[in-house]
């Protein structure tokens, strides 16, 4: 009974805490919500119930505190502050409304077919099977905005032109399922920037240090350090134009030449391809204008973009984005009884994502409570781990995370201001280096892509084998080592940048070279190669 008496002062003191620099209170126990977060996520692969376990572990443990006036162990303060404010955030409540035009917009277009008009008019290009594989990987960067839409639209639409050449389902599914993500999480507008931006601004909002005016400024900065989204697009690309494959993905590329495939005589609604452009272009346009009339023009286009207001861009884009997706589809004769049933159902979609964001919120408030960024940042201090090490260590953290819960968007609201906090606690040493800063931020980023490429349980994954018509488990078989080659080639460029010290030019030369090299060594072509 002593032994159990002594744990449990020892877990919930308050007095607890190491002493840094400026005699600031440093809370391991912030350690515990953490983990139960993820341990609990692995276990029972529920992201939202781990997540919400995580905010009442910490709002308890925080109870403890002479901060804390709870009346019910933290549990009140679970409702009543953590998710309450989650909610009632301008930024938060901005980005919310953001996801549920965007969501509304792309359903409406998906329906009345103008998504599938661009990608069948695109499909007329498609004249081999490089040139089928070629349009489908470009027709990733065109829905560039949604990993969900460019999966589903994409891969639907694209499996009647690649079974016409012979390709396999495995081989549609990976292109498709590795330019979602990629493109979306490094697209200056997309439905991930503005939860990305929210994250990373809410790190850096209690330490304004300069050169990180906000988390969009920090974002921009930061994508060129994004290694893998860049590395697997590049490797698709290479892997494209050498018609070449390596490991399972090899086998059923032979095993599809072997076998008579159904084509699919149906086609899917469609109008013209110019119906789609319109509402993307005026997407780009307004939420762009947005930004960059609410920033500081004096400083030029860049500065005035960085310095701009991101939400109410966001907010303005979508809103004329879905305005102009609905004046289309009525002009089109869809009735407006219909054109409202699909933007309600577009926004219900996005329930599950929603739930994610708001606890992941709660639960980045729960640690900046316990002021767990700031303890880990003073333990890596103490056990004098260099600055330059940090990106490295962060992407395979994030990697790992976001492969055992199977999500991006959690992993990303549990380590980003985590990381943050660590990188900040350098500032005043004169170890600290902004472009490593930025390279740590990135590999929250481009890790939790990683791993939510190779995870079974992701969304995305399980998408990309619907949406292709692809075995689920050969989807991941087939794509496990592509990705996991693509993350140690990222890894490699995290070692060339972040520890040894090369510019960003020489270290995606040493990618490039590091993928040709690879795909040379290990590609070889199926035993037949279909050309027309």
């Amino acid at each position: 009974m002593r032994k159990i008496a002594i744990i449990f002062m020892v877990l919930f003191s308050p007095a607890i805490y190491a002493q840094g620099n400026g005699g600031v209170e440093f809370g391991w126990y912030g350690l515990i919500p953490a983990l139960f977060a993820i341990v609990l996520a692995v276990i029972s692969k529920q992201v939202i119930l781990s997540l919400l376990i995580g905010v009442v572990t910490g709002a308890f443990i925080f109870s403890f505190s002479d901060q804390s006036n709870s009346f019910a162990f933290g549990l009140d303060h679970v409702f009543d502050h953590y998710l309450l404010q989650a909610l009632a955030n301008k930024d938060h409540a901005s980005i919310l409304l953001f996801s549920l035009l965007i969501s509304a917009g792309i359903h409406v277009m998906t329906k009345m077919g103008a998504f599938n008009g661009l990608v069948l008019w695109l499909s007329r290009y498609a004249k081999s099977k490089k040139s089928a594989l070629l349009i489908t990987y470009f027709l990733g960067f065109v829905v560039f905005f949604d990993d969900y839409a460019n999966t589903l639209v994409v891969g639907n639409t694209m499996r009647k032109i690649t079974d016409r050449f012979k390709i396999s389902r495995e081989k549609l599914a990976f292109i498709v399922d590795a330019t979602a993500a990629p493109i979306a999480s490094i697209a200056i507008v997309s439905t991930w920037i503005g939860y990305e931006i929210q994250l990373i601004g809410d790190a850096i909002s209690e330490a304004p240090y300069p050169g990180m005016e906000n988390g969009f400024s920090v974002f921009i900065h930061s994508v060129g350090y994004s290694f893998y989204p860049l590395v697997i697009l590049g490797f698709i690309l290479v892997l494209i134009l050498s018609q070449k494959d390596f490991g399972p993905m090899l086998q059923f590329e032979k095993d599809v030449q072997l076998i008579d495939q159904k084509i699919e005589d149906e086609e899917a609604k469609s109008i013209k391809a110019i119906w789609a452009v319109i509402p993307i272009v005026i997407l780009l346009f307004v939420t762009l204008l947005g930004i960059y009339s609410t920033g500081k023009r004096e400083g030029g286009l860049i500065a005035a973009i960085q310095t701009g207001d991101c939400y109410k861009g966001l907010i303005w884009g979508s809103g004329a984005f879905l305005a102009v997706v609905t004046i289309i589809s009525l002009f089109n004769r869809n009735r407006l009884e219909k054109n409202i049933v699909w933007i309600m159902d577009g926004m219900k979609s996005l329930f599950s994502a929603m739930a994610i964001l708001v606890l992941a919120w709660a639960l980045t408030a729960v640690l900046t409570d316990l002021q767990l960024g700031a303890y880990l940042g003073h333990l890596i201090q103490n056990n004098e781990l260099s600055f330059h090490f940090i990106p490295a260590i962060t992407f395979v953290l994030a990697a790992i995370i976001a492969f055992s819960t199977g999500s991006s968007f959690s992993t990303m609201g549990i380590l980003i201001p985590i990381i943050v906090a660590v990188c900040l606690s350098f500032y005043s040493t004169t170890t600290f280096d902004l472009e490593i800063f930025y390279a740590a931020v990135a590999s929250v980023l481009s890790g939790a892509v990683l791993g939510d490429h190779c995870s079974p349980i992701s969304d995305t994954t399980i998408l990309s084998s619907l949406a292709t018509g692809c075995n689920h488990i050969n989807h991941v078989n087939s794509q496990l080592i592509y990705c996991l080659t693509c993350g140690g080639i990222a890894l490699f460029l995290i070692i060339l940048n972040s520890l040894i010290g090369l510019n960003l030019a020489t270290t995606y030369l040493f990618g490039v070279a590091s993928i040709c090299l690879i795909i040379k060594l290990l590609g070889r072509r199926s035993y037949f190669v279909l050309e027309s």
